[in-house]
């Protein structure tokens, strides 16, 4: 039976070439084609973007920031010392002048436990400054484009330190650029832009959200 089986299938007639079907479409072209889901950020101001945006390349401004470094502690005993807060701070600055390639100076650090935040979680505020820039637009497109890899960069640092009193951590910061010269006072979204990125724990990512003129 095996035998004629073979045999039946050795003498079937080829389907000739117009009867065969079209090849379906490739699926890369496919997905090509749609358009890409891009998240919706909400800003505490009026967004800037797009040719607004472009309008502040080669802007000099003043560089100054917040951050909030969220630790998760390893026991709920754990007590940070006033050198071991100042120590987070120091670590924000050195990531933060290693990715944007700016001279930080942490000005304060202070630290608090959030009220229904986890029991091990701790939270360290750092306050900080940059100087100036020469062209603050340029920075202001890499703290977007990048801000995955800033947020990475000040969590990956923590980590490399080895405490044996900390978990894990969340990195946020809210970065303002305060712009100056003739063609900053000449725009329409005001002289002041903030960026955030990171996120702050239990919150949504920031990451890849648009510059915001502050709301007056």
């Amino acid at each position: 039976a095996a035998a004629a089986a073979a045999a039946t299938t050795s003498t079937a007639a080829p389907v000739p070439a117009s009867a065969a079907p079209a090849p379906a479409p490739a699926p890369a072209a496919e997905a090509e084609e749609r358009p890409k889901k891009t998240k919706h950020f909400k800003v505490p101001g009026t967004p800037v973007g797009g040719a607004d945006l472009k309008k502040y390349n080669g802007v000099p401004a003043i560089v100054n920031g917040q951050a909030e470094i969220t630790l998760h502690l390893s026991s709920s005993e754990t007590t940070l010392s006033t050198d071991q807060i100042n120590e987070i701070g120091k670590l924000f600055g050195q990531a933060m002048a290693r990715k944007l390639k700016l001279d930080v100076s942490v000005a304060g650090v202070e630290s608090f436990h959030a009220d229904g935040s986890d029991a091990l979680d701790k939270s360290v505020i750092v306050l900080w400054t940059a100087g100036s820039v020469d062209d603050g637009g340029a920075l202001q497109a890499m703290l977007q484009r990048k801000a995955g890899e800033i947020e990475r960069s000040i969590e990956d640092l923590l980590a490399e330190q080895g405490f044996d009193w900390l978990t894990r951590s969340a990195a946020w910061s809210k970065i303002s650029l305060s712009y100056y010269g003739p063609q900053a006072s000449s725009s329409s979204k005001g002289q002041k832009l903030v960026q955030e990125i990171g996120h702050k724990q239990g919150a949504e990512s920031e990451n890849g959200s648009p510059p915001y003129a502050p709301l007056k």
